[in-house]
């Protein structure tokens, strides 16, 4: 699983902005006499934003002039209103905004600002977040009003970077439809990620490096987040509309139409604040099951179990060292965990991030197979990989279920121990298997190499994020990939059977090197035939398959399905167990959110 903290730092504005002080709202009945305040020279807009990272005024008290285009001031939304620069005040100056954040929470004062009224305001210039704004707010005038501005229209990807800076705080139209490639902020903070296209991690695509420099910068111009104007944790998510269900997801790959708001940047993420609704023109619709594999073919598959833990001691108490945080969200976990791979029909299942206690009849892994046996009536069983005790020292582990009908396991578990393995990466799960319709001997290496996240403390080149696109640890896991496959061309038990499949989570985009090498030691991705736009991850807002399924030469014509089971990674975080757990509308046996990996899975022919 990749590691990264992916949990958003944005907090909505209401929550971090301090609330205005001391308010005085000066309206009249008629804007025919405005009050003499209106008539007060003022510090544009433009020149408050400036064309730098920061305001040329941070710190300072100022008067500004302009008009209400969106009001966030209730309870639970942002803690304040957007106002732009009339059109007599505005410059020519393509790189200064005309727009401006006032943090005027309606706490003082019963009277809320309105979009297209005009308004005196006098406040503190500061920057909280990379969000240019008036806070600390000792007067707000209403003028008079007029027509709201017209929407500057916002063309994806930009040029560069920084030309995102000059729509700050102002009214904008998307200039085409949206692609959903985001949702992980979908619950809590009510946001999605969207681009003019679906966007892929660099290293899914291009070598690591420059290329990967230049398709990440390319992401970085197209992508921008979808907010619901709302305070986080909001009880109704609206997207997609009327509100987000267990049966009504908004999935990665839905199109939304073009989308009308106020543009900011809040945390170095820039979005669009709504002031129209936000209309999905497709969903993207849920994947059909796998069809069932062809007579005298093994369906083999890895699926990462996001952390099965069933409780601890024989209490079977919760929360765990990981995994569901209560009893309730650990049966809706292994219930959905289930069905996906009843479904899958699938006669070999590797299992990454599954408990490591054990294979007693307590153990995570006998109970999985005893709830699996029961939903399917298939005789499945487990590898077990020591006599007794844990498999390695870390809290998970690797695991092998297999149908005792259509596979027969032959031998011990074979694994390796050498460094990386066991302090870095889990250690492999290997098992030599013959079909039960011929004696072809294959194996089947189930592996978890370490994580992305986290880098080391102390100067190790190798494994720093190096900003090539591989993030952090790839030296630990080339080591890794170098070892296995000199293990299995090496050892005398695995170097005799030449039918082999390498599954499990990589932690490795398909052009990263540790997934090059191993297929430079005679190793094939035939994903690339039957599924070659195919991914098992999102991650900021960008797909790609940290999942794999190699096999080795002698089965790289006999592979005759290889596909990801997209049940997962588009879907929202919202309807994953421990999230969903806590709203009766996303709770779901179905498959969909069973882990935030997809399964990938391939039939060989035996």
């Amino acid at each position: 699983m990749l590691k990264h903290n992916q949990t958003s730092t944005q907090s909505k504005l209401h929550w971090l902005l301090a609330s205005s002080a001391a308010i005085t709202l000066l309206s009249a009945c008629s804007f025919s006499a405005a009050p003499p305040i209106c008539a007060e020279s003022t510090t544009p807009i433009h020149a408050i934003q400036g064309n730098q990272a920061q305001s040329p005024y941070l710190d300072q008290v100022l008067t500004v002039r302009g008009v209400v285009t969106a009001n966030f001031q209730g309870e639970t939304e942002l803690g304040g209103f957007f106002m732009q620069s009339l059109s007599e005040d505005a410059d020519n100056d393509p790189t200064t905004a005309e727009g401006l954040f006032v943090t005027y929470a309606a706490i003082a004062s019963n009277t809320l600002v309105k979009p297209g009224e005009i308004v005196s305001v006098t406040g503190t210039v500061s920057e909280d977040e990379q969000l240019t704004q008036l806070q600390q707010v000792t007067q707000v005038t209403v003028c008079g009003a007029t027509e709201q501005p017209q929407a500057a229209e916002l063309s994806l990807p930009v040029e560069i970077l920084a030309q995102f800076e000059q729509y700050e705080g102002m009214l904008v139209t998307t200039s085409s439809s949206l692609v959903v490639n985001g949702n992980y902020n979908l619950a809590r903070h009510g946001q999605f990620q969207a681009a003019p296209e679906r966007l892929f991690t660099p290293t899914q695509r291009v070598q690591p490096g420059t290329e990967a420099q230049q398709v990440s910068d390319y992401n970085s111009r197209s992508l921008i987040t979808i907010d619901d104007n709302q305070a986080p944790n909001p009880e109704l998510v609206p997207y997609p509309a009327p509100a987000l269900t267990s049966a009504n997801s908004l999935r990665a790959g839905t199109t939304i139409k073009p989308v009308t708001g106020i543009f900011s940047e809040f945390n170095s993420d820039y979005r669009i604040q709504p002031t129209q609704p936000v209309v999905v023109s497709e969903l993207a619709q849920r994947p059909a099951a796998p069809p069932a594999p062809a007579t005298q073919t093994i369906r083999i598959s890895a699926f990462n179990v996001l952390n099965y833990f069933n409780g601890e001691g024989e209490e079977k108490s919760f929360p765990t060292e990981r995994g569901a945080k209560n009893p309730a969200a650990f049966t809706l976990q292994e219930a959905k965990i289930v069905q996906a791979i009843a479904a899958m029909n699938a006669h070999i299942v590797g299992l990454m991030e599954i408990e490591n206690d054990g294979y007693d009849t307590a153990s995570a892994i006998v109970q999985l197979t005893a709830a699996l046996k029961a939903q399917t009536g298939h005789p499945w069983e487990f590898v077990r990989a020591t006599e007794s005790g844990p498999f390695g020292s870390v809290q998970i582990t690797n695991g092998l279920l297999y149908r005792a009908d259509k596979v027969t396991p032959e031998g011990s578990v074979l694994t390796v121990t050498e460094y990386p393995f066991g302090a870095r990466s889990r250690y492999p799960l290997i098992q030599q298997f013959t079909p039960t319709h011929n004696q072809e001997s294959f194996l089947v290496a189930v592996n978890h190499f370490k994580s992305k996240g986290g880098c080391p403390r102390t100067a190790d080149p190798l494994n720093q994020n190096n900003s090539d696109g591989q993030a952090c640890w790839n030296g630990v896991r080339v080591q890794s990939a170098q070892l296995l496959a000199d293990f299995l061309e090496n050892d005398p038990r695995t170097a005799r059977i030449e039918a082999r499949v390498l599954l499990g989570d990589f932690n490795a985009y398909a052009q990263e090197e540790p997934i090059q090498l191993l297929l430079q030691r005679g190793y094939h991705n035939r994903v690339d035939v039957f599924e070659p736009n195919g991914y098992s991850y999102v991650f900021a807002g960008q797909a790609g398959s940290l999942d794999h399924l190699l096999v080795s030469t002698t089965l790289h014509n006999r592979v005759v399905r290889q596909h990801h089971w997209s049940i997962n990674a588009d879907e929202p975080t919202a309807l994953q167990y421990n999230q969903a757990i806590d709203n009766p509308e996303w709770v779901s046996n179905s498959p969909f959110r069973s882990s935030d990996h997809d399964p990938v899975y391939a039939d060989i022919q035996f």
